[in-house]
């Protein structure tokens, strides 16, 4: 009897014991998957903005912006992405209202959808807002130095190497003081944006 249930113990324990190495095998096989998925928030992104078609039907002027951004949040076909972006505006003179030029400093937050995230020639769509304030002169001339933005846009993810990649787009971009000064002149063209993203979300 005493011999029976030694030999019992010893086949329960050992089932035990094979039980936790079956666990830890799938936790283990887990985490190395989750270490060899691609992390769409993964990356950074620098680019530049610049004038490409004037919208507005006065010329007010235009901003070159540079940016540099990263995810928030964000699955495998959609993030939110924020820019940081810095900017020279250059603002028209308007009636009596001079011109001039100066630096504006601000932050813009998108929604990016990519059809998905492999490390190919891909197409994505962006829309957000964001504010910006004017160091210098108000653009435009007779608006305010707090400006809100909107855009949308296309553009092409292009591969250059592992975890590297060209980004191409046009982006739609309004500027105006959302009508909380007096005057609330308004900026409207059609961007050409221009940027290297890198990292593993890339």
């Amino acid at each position: 009897m005493i011999g029976q249930r030694v030999i019992h113990k010893a086949d329960t324990f050992n089932g035990i014991v094979m039980s936790c190495v079956a666990v830890l095998t799938t936790l283990g096989g887990s985490a190395t998957a989750s270490a060899e998925s691609p992390d769409p928030c993964g990356y950074r992104q620098a680019g530049v903005s610049v004038p490409a078609v004037q919208v507005s039907s006065a010329e007010v002027g235009h901003p070159w912006r540079a940016m540099y951004g990263y995810c928030l949040l964000g699955g495998k076909r959609m993030v939110l992405h924020q820019d940081w972006v810095l900017s020279y505006l250059d603002a028209e003179p308007i009636g009596d209202i001079p011109g001039g030029s100066g630096i504006g400093i601000g932050s813009d937050l998108l929604l990016r959808w990519h059809p998905n995230w492999r490390p190919s020639l891909l197409p994505y769509l962006d829309v957000g807002g964001g504010i910006q304030f004017a160091a210098g002169n108000s653009f435009p001339a007779d608006g305010s130095r707090w400006m809100f933005t909107l855009h949308a846009g296309a553009g092409w993810l292009i591969p250059l190497q592992q975890d590297l990649q060209a980004s191409v787009a046009l982006r739609y971009l309004h500027i105006s003081n959302a009508g909380l000064a007096d005057n609330n002149s308004g900026y409207d063209v059609v961007h050409l944006v221009l940027g290297v993203r890198w990292g593993h979300g890339g």
